[in-house]
């Protein structure tokens, strides 16, 4: 019997013309439980068609099919085309087992690959030793990552109920502050009235009268570049006053006005840069000057069509 064993082959092959198929063991022999593999490979023309056989979980009572690979589609050599699966096998029974043929019909016609034989042996005893009793219940140690696996479905739906909760509030929150901003409305106060009350504080205070000339003109200036940038949107705040005097150039301003704020940012720019000191009545007519300019160009809203 076991000289026959010898010449059992690892493969076996079915032709038919240039195609064929090409069908392998890995090993003839395992140990009940082990698993071998089986290589199919089926060679063709480039335009042929390959009918593969049904693969189930078994091939026969007593050997059982672990992993399917699939078919897997490469290119051969010389014009043709391969076709590759691969089955890890296993059995639980101990004997001579057959690998039974493989029908498959290629380009319409069948081709059946011959039977090989698989050999399962069981795992030597050792008579020799004792037997012994079942081992004790082994006490593994706490771990959190095992326990956070063993219950991932249900941390994923308290996190998934957490989030809505947080989600659901924030909406409720956003909704009361909507409404709250709607039953309050808030106060606008043009800008030309700002900027003239903060001028009108700037007056009471008194800057220059106390000596203080270049804060006063700065100040002043500061009021008139930020309502300048604000009415005719350009960035008067960070030019130059050659920048802004060509800014204004294109501005709804018209030449009277372009020249009276030109004037107005010359003599503020001789008292901060020059430390030039101005009369009081360059002091004087720079405010009543920044007054009637934003008066003068002020936005005012459109009155109601009555037609």
């Amino acid at each position: 019997m076991y000289i026959a064993i010898l010449f059992v082959p690892l493969f076996s092959t079915g032709q038919s013309g240039n195609t064929y198929v090409d069908v392998r063991l890995d090993t003839t022999v395992i140990r009940i439980g082990e698993q071998a593999r089986l290589h199919v490979e089926v060679s063709y023309p480039r335009n042929g068609t390959v009918q593969w056989p049904a693969v189930s979980d078994t091939l026969t009572k007593h050997v059982e099919v672990v992993k399917d690979s699939g078919v897997d589609t490469a290119d051969g050599t010389n014009g043709m085309m391969r076709q590759v699966r691969s089955l890890a096998l296993t059995s639980f029974d101990s004997g001579f087992w057959a690998i039974p043929p493989f029908q498959f019909v290629v380009n319409g016609t069948p081709i059946a690959t011959e039977a090989l034989l698989l050999e399962v042996r069981t795992v030597p005893l050792d008579s020799t030793l004792a037997l012994r009793d079942i081992h004790d219940i082994i006490e593994l140690p706490f771990s959190l990552a095992y326990w956070a696996r063993q219950h991932a479905a249900w941390i994923a739906g308290g996190v998934a109920v957490l989030v809505a909760i947080i989600i659901l509030l924030y909406f409720l929150l956003r909704k009361k502050k909507s409404t709250t901003d709607r039953s309050e409305p808030r106060i606008v106060i043009p800008l030309h009235e700002r900027i003239l009350a903060a001028l009108g504080d700037l007056e009471k205070q008194r800057v220059w009268q106390q000596g203080d000339h270049k804060a006063y003109h700065s100040r002043l200036t500061d009021l008139l570049r930020s309502y300048i940038e604000e009415r005719f949107r350009v960035p008067a705040m960070e030019s130059t006053t050659d920048e802004l005097v060509k800014e204004l150039r294109i501005s709804p301003l018209n030449n009277e006005q372009r020249t009276h704020v030109e004037n107005m940012l010359r003599l503020a720019d001789m008292v901060k840069f020059a430390k030039a000191v101005p009369s009081p009545q360059e002091n004087e007519q720079m405010m009543a000057g920044a007054l009637r300019f934003v008066q003068d160009t002020a936005q005012r809203p459109m009155a109601p069509d009555h037609a």
